[in-house]
């Protein structure tokens, strides 16, 4: 969300939320590892709830519904994590930013493996970066760079795992 210098209007829920519905589409698909792991990869702590390709992935360790609701909290905790600060900030304020992003989805993690005991989220936050369209935000700010840069971005690589206990 936004990633420029100057001052500006703040996040609302509206934006977030919109930001939220104009993302997560676009993200990759979730992948079945050794061990009947499940992999998400995500951008910027928001992962694509439509991504689970065989829901028997699950082992009926919760519903795909359930499955889609923990990753969509996921996402919204994330997202609700913004709301009131400004929409443009300063590159040494990103730091404090993805440390709030981190802190949002972390907390939601946890409180989904309370819910569930048969199954444990792992929330994996890295430094990488990977080049991502932004043609999808309405985000004033985020439409302003792309004009001036391009309509490719940078979003930090996270991963979202879910091992199911046997």
């Amino acid at each position: 969300m936004g990633s420029t210098v100057g001052t500006g209007s703040v996040y609302t829920k509206e934006d977030v939320e919109m930001e939220i519905a104009n993302l997560t589409p676009r993200l990759p698909i979730a992948e079945l590892m050794n061990g009947g792991i499940i992999k998400l990869q995500g951008a910027n702590g928001f992962f694509n709830p439509n991504s689970l390709i065989d829901p028997s992935w699950l082992k009926n360790a919760m519903t795909i519904e359930e499955y889609r609701e923990a990753i969509n909290y996921i996402n919204q905790c994330t997202a609700y994590a913004f709301i009131g600060l400004s929409k443009m900030y300063s590159i040494g304020d990103r730091p404090i930013r993805e440390n709030l992003r981190t802190q949002a989805g972390i907390t939601a993690v946890n409180k989904i493996n309370q819910r569930f005991k048969s199954l444990e989220f792992i929330y994996q936050q890295t430094a990488q970066m990977m080049p991502m369209s932004t043609t999808y935000s309405t985000d004033p700010v985020v439409q302003s760079f792309a004009r001036f840069n391009g309509t490719k971005g940078h979003s930090q690589i996270v991963f979202l795992y879910v091992k199911i206990n046997q």
